[in-house]
Parts: C-alpha cells; structure tokens; sequence
C-alpha cells in the first residue's frame, strides 16, 4: 500500500495533485491511498506515525499552522526510512533549499508554477524507484540462477528465429526460456512497464526517445521496433506525460 499524504491549503492545487497521482498510479496495480490536509492540528503526527506501507509526502510551504518545511523536519525524526518520502512544493521560485535535500532526505523541491504537473510525476518516478528498487526478476539460466533488477531492464522482446526472450539491459543480454505471457504476469504490478506489442514489454522509465512515425523505442544506445499500432498512442502519452522530451 502507499499513502500519499497531500498537504496544501488550497484547494486548487489540492485537487490538482490528486489528479496527478491518479494519472501516476493508474498504469500500475499498485493499491494506494491519499490523503488530505489543509491545516496543521496536533493529531497530525500522530496519524502519521500510524501509517502503514510506503508513505509520500507533498508538503506546501505555506500551510497555516505549521510551514511545510517544518512539518517535514518533525517527520524525520520519526520516518527515517526509504519508505517515506518527501517532495516539498512551494510557490518561491527564488528559494534555495539545497542544503535541506540531504538532512531532511527530500526527493524534490517544486515550484507551483513552473512546469508543476511534469515535475511532480517525475518526483513519482523516482520515489517509486526508491521503492521498488529490491525488486528483481529471477530465473534459471543454464545452471545459474540470474537476477536482474527491475531497475536495469530496458525491454524485453521476443526472439524472432528462437523459441525465447531476450532480456536487454544498458550493459547486458540475457536469454530467458519461456514466453512473454509468464513475464507480462510477474511484471504486471509494476508501473513502469508497459506491453507495446505481442511479443514485446518495455521499462518505460527508461524510454529516451521515441519515434513513433517510424516505429522505433530508444533507449540510450538500445532500441526496439516492435510496437503496434494500436499502443501507439497510449505509448506516447505516458511519454508526454512523464516530464522528458521525446521525438514522437
């Protein structure tokens, strides 16, 4: 379960990032909750400490009560774990809060009004790497157990002359004997992967470019040709959609 904690006195922007986590979350089968608070109130960390799962934490500088800087400091002295995170959202673009990324083990600090919604899904991506970074796809190779992180998949694609997959990562290959319905299941839950043709699953995390008209996926130095037509357009909008500049 994770719990998204959203703490802002506007409503505006409230409802705006429940959108945004709505959109986030809705690609993956991840259970989740959130959470509203517009006012700091003694039974806050309280609640808090209760939480079970993975916690993320939206925290709007100007809260009346309690700054959302604050509120963040108090919670680590509690929540010191890589299941709690925290993105501080301020309306100050002039403000410089470097030194606080490390001591307070934020993941980001965004401005209400530059490039809000794109910012923020990315602050997603990475805390939702954080917490699945002990994740790993384990299978017998031959007479060895391989297991690659989630992290470090890029695709995984049909053999066009085997009867296997083929695993890429940024700096290997690895053969698996089975089909892609047995590794759409054990990725299914994962929300950066996502099925772009029959015989093909890519790491959409780690999509650099994509050209749709043609169509090739790259990534980095690594590219596939295999998308259909019809996930196309859903391709591109998780793209678009992720903050990063993409050829489509």
């Amino acid at each position: 379960m994770i719990n998204f904690i959203i703490y802002e006195d506007e409503k505006y922007f409230s409802e705006l990032y429940e959108n945004i986590i709505h959109k986030f979350m809705g690609i993956s089968d991840d259970q989740y909750k959130i959470y509203h608070f517009k006012e700091y109130s003694e039974d806050l960390l309280d609640f808090f400490k209760s939480l079970n799962g993975q916690n993320v934490y939206l925290l709007d500088i100007e809260v009346k009560g309690k700054s959302g800087l604050d509120l963040a400091r108090e919670i680590r002295t509690f929540k010191k774990t890589m299941n709690d995170q925290i993105v501080i959202i301020t309306a100050h673009q002039d403000l410089v809060y470097n030194a606080f990324h490390k001591k307070l083990l934020m993941v980001d600090f965004i401005s209400k009004f530059d490039e809000l919604e794109p910012q923020l899904i990315l602050s997603l991506r990475e805390i939702y790497e954080i917490f699945n970074s002990n994740k790993y796809l384990s299978f017998k190779q031959d007479s060895e157990i391989i297991r690659i992180p989630y992290n470090d998949i890029l695709f995984i694609e049909k053999d066009k002359n085997e009867d296997c997959l083929f695993i890429e990562t940024e700096n290997n290959r690895f053969k698996y004997r089975g089909n892609i319905a047995q590794i759409e299941k054990l990725l299914k839950s994962d929300a950066r992967f996502f099925k772009t043709h029959r015989s093909c699953i890519v790491n959409t995390f780690k999509i650099t470019k994509l050209n749709g008209s043609v169509p090739i996926i790259y990534f980095g130095n690594k590219y596939t040709n295999c998308l259909s037509r019809d996930k196309r357009k859903e391709l591109e909008h998780i793209c678009l959609t992720g903050g990063d500049i993409y050829e489509v």
